[in-house]
Formats: structure tokens, C-alpha cells, sequence
């Protein structure tokens, strides 16, 4: 029988593999054929492939931040553990988040259409809806700490 902690490890697991995929060959693959393409933009490729190698890696970061959390729920451990990851959690969203504000300004900067900042603020608004919850969470455990140590 399937958990939900179970079904949530095994949707992490592909999301994960795929996360690998697009790191290593996706992205790498994307930005030589660009350069191939458009020689005047070629100058990018290393640059832009860095910028999305380290973005995967954060949300990789996050992934394990959540199947360790998972765990140590499941397993009933500590919450020095849980606070642990809830930390590089976050960490990693404000890596994330301070990439996309930057990319949000330069693209407002030089934007014609309104439609790309659109979407984009949409994206920065759910980067910061997901570290907010984190930032709860933390709030929550570190109360659960400081309960558990007065007693």
C-alpha cells in the first residue's frame, strides 16, 4: 500500500531524474545549438548554461530538503534535523528568488510587451508564496524547539 509520504518520494524521485537531465543535457544542448545558430549571441552560451546548471541545483537542493524533512517526519526524529533542511530550503529559494528579481528587473528595463514580465512575476510571486511556507515551517519548529527546551 502507498503512503502519501511513499507517493511523494517517488514523484520527487522523477522530478529529481528528470531535474539531472535537463542539468547535464537539456540546457548544455540548448545553449551550443543557439550559439551555432545565432554567432553574434554565441558569447552567452557559458554563461547562460552556469545560470541554469545553478538554478536546477537549487531546486535539486529543495528536493532533498523535502524527501529529508519527509523522512524525518516519517521516522519521527528530531527537529534539529527538520530545521536543518528547512534552512538550506530556503537558502536555496532565495537563490532562486534573487536570480528571478534580477532577471524580472533587467527584463522590465528593456521590455516592449507586458506579457513576458506577466508570466515571469507570476513565477517570482510562487517562488515566494513556496519560501514563505518554508519560513513558516521554520517559525513553527524553532517554537517546538524552544517549547521542548523549557520543559
Amino acid at each position: 500500500m502507498f503512503t502519501s509520504a511513499k507517493l511523494l518520494k517517488v514523484v520527487l524521485s522523477i522530478f529529481f531524474a528528470l531535474s539531472l537531465m535537463l542539468q547535464f543535457l537539456s540546457f548544455p544542448g540548448q545553449f551550443r545549438y543557439m550559439a551555432e545558430q545565432e554567432p553574434e549571441n554565441a558569447f552567452l552560451r557559458w554563461p547562460l548554461t552556469a545560470l541554469a546548471f545553478t538554478m536546477i541545483l537549487a531546486v535539486q537542493i529543495i528536493v532533498v530538503s523535502v524527501w529529508k524533512i519527509v523522512d524525518t517526519l516519517e521516522k519521527e526524529l528530531g527537529k534539529h534535523t527538520q530545521l536543518k533542511f528547512v534552512n538550506y530550503a530556503i537558502a536555496a529559494l532565495s537563490y532562486i528568488w534573487l536570480v528571478i528579481a534580477s532577471g524580472l528587473i533587467l527584463l522590465l528595463l528593456n521590455a516592449d510587451d507586458p506579457g513576458l514580465p506577466v508570466v515571469i512575476t507570476v513565477i517570482e510571486t510562487a517562488v515566494t508564496s513556496v519560501g514563505l511556507l518554508f519560513l513558516f515551517y521554520r517559525r513553527l519548529l524553532k517554537r517546538a524547539l524552544d517549547r521542548t527546551s523549557n520543559n
